[in-house]
């Protein structure tokens, strides 16, 4: 007989694996992005829904892996060549889009009643975004739009303004902001900051050039530098999600976006890890308090409204600034509204040190459900519009579509030469062209052409496990 809240632990499994099997599934159906549908799911099935699952300690365990592994790849994931290439840009869009809806957001907590760290906390977290929709943009062709490439690189910057103040609010609840608080904090953040940066790297090119032998050993050796990390920024007084955030840079430019470790990395955590911990988040909302209590709808209406008339400012200054279109304004204000990664982690930190009350988790769980709408539809609509014209533009050889050639005789420099290949090709669409010539006369020919299909066939192979497509070419 299976009693509620289930507690055996096979079931319990079962019963996650089977929601992060479904909701995805009626997401794509209704075309809402399925981070939404695990949170629903969570919303459902806690103890606030039906009560089939607890939020006990295993569901804990497995959705504090998943915060800071999505916080782990917001760091991996950054383009910090992008962010050089256009370091104005980017620096004047991001603190513009972290400042205005931080600004607003605190000032409106602050009248809510909430304290002055809660309130601070709260701005922060409107302040922040997650590239939730940039997929869309760089599939329909405008990953190179100067607005695309402003609003990724800004990225960085709100990011990282986001998990500084939530560093000094944490470390606030551990006494008073005297001086000497102030003075430990900043010695602790910069010698564990030092630390981190010059000890990942170090490990990272030994390990690499000298110890990597396959894809198992590469990926604990990622989580390994994930979670010393996240457990030793603690020990200075910080948040775990901190250490992740850093783990993630530091390995940034080790790890490079299409590279077969980057795909697992994201395969395992998207498929297990971050379900588990949008779960979690799912499991802290409470409906009834919507519907009983108003002022929960206010406090939604409240961040809802801050968060989009935040980031539209921020875009549209932006705009004028640099004099993008119409049409460009409005793809950054779609790129950058979605609230996710940073948010959901913030908000799980406020709610445990008791900043937010589950009435302000609500309402954060509904500005994220709605502002994870808003965004996809904004990008995929302006997005084509942008890339139509961008069609009617004279041709020019150099903006032609690149492609790239990658000649094979030896099989132990194949995946090196597979890597840089993806590094060169980041996210055009186009396959990449592999060659393999059966060199020698006509002796012998067929064995030679078949030796030459079988290196490609490991390359094909290799390319498969960074989900690149291969185009085989045998002369």
């Amino acid at each position: 007989m299976i009693t509620q809240p289930v507690t055996n632990p096979v079931l319990i499994f079962a019963i996650a694996m089977f929601v992060f099997l479904v909701a995805p599934l009626i997401m794509a159906k209704l075309r809402i992005p399925g981070i939404i549908g695990f949170i629903f799911a969570g919303v459902i099935i806690g103890p606030n829904g039906l009560g089939v699952l607890d939020r006990d300690p295993t569901i804990i365990l497995l959705g504090t892996v998943g915060l800071l592994y999505i916080i782990f790849i917001a760091g991996l994931e950054i383009d910090l060549e992008g962010f050089k290439k256009y370091r104005k840009r980017s620096l004047t869009f991001g603190t513009m889009s972290f400042t205005i809806p931080f600004i607003i957001g605190t000032i409106g907590a602050y009248f809510f009643g909430y304290s002055i760290a809660g309130s601070i906390l709260l701005g922060s977290l409107l302040g922040s975004h997650t590239l939730l929709a940039y997929p869309i943009a760089s599939r329909l062709g405008i990953a190179k739009n100067k607005a695309v490439t402003t609003s990724v690189g800004g990225t960085i910057m709100t990011d990282t303004l986001a998990l500084l103040i939530l560093a000094v609010v944490a470390g606030s609840t551990q006494g008073e902001l005297t001086p000497n608080f102030w003075f430990v904090l900043i010695v602790s953040l910069f010698v564990y900051v030092a630390a981190v940066f010059i000890f990942i790297p170090i490990a990272a090119k030994f390990f690499f050039r000298t110890l990597s032998t396959e894809g198992t050993l590469e990926y604990i050796f990622v989580m390994t530098m994930l979670f010393v990390s996240a457990y030793f920024a603690t020990v200075a007084g910080l948040e775990p999600i901190i250490g992740a955030f850093l783990a993630g840079l530091a390995l940034n430019r080790f790890i490079f976006e299409k590279s077969p470790l980057m795909n697992r990395i994201k395969f395992i955590g998207n498929s297990l890890f971050i379900p588990f911990f949008l779960l979690s988040v799912g499991m802290l909302m409470d409906l009834r308090i919507l519907f009983n209590d108003p002022t929960a709808w206010f406090k939604a209406l409240f961040v809802v409204s801050f968060v989009i008339i935040g980031k539209f400012l921020a875009a549209w200054i932006s705009g004028k600034i640099y004099k993008y279109s119409k049409e460009e304004v409005k793809l950054m204000f779609g790129l950058t509204i979605p609230q996710a990664a940073a948010t959901l982690a913030a908000t799980l930190v406020g709610f445990d040190l008791g900043f937010f009350d589950q009435g302000t988790v609500n309402a954060i769980i509904v500005m994220i459900l709605i502002t994870c709408m808003i965004g996809p539809y904004t990008v995929e609509k302006y997005s084509r519009i942008i890339a139509m014209k961008e069609e009617q533009k004279p041709y020019e050889p150099s903006s032609a579509p690149e492609r790239v050639l990658v000649p094979i005789a030896n099989p132990k420099t194949m995946e090196s030469l597979m890597d840089l290949s993806f590094m060169i090709r980041g996210h055009s669409p186009q396959p990449l062209y592999t060659l393999a010539v059966a060199q020698g006369g006509r002796e012998n020919s067929e064995s030679k052409i078949v030796e030459a299909e079988k290196i490609l066939g490991h390359a094909v192979s290799y390319a498969a496990g960074a989900e690149v497509p291969i185009q085989m070419l045998t002369r």
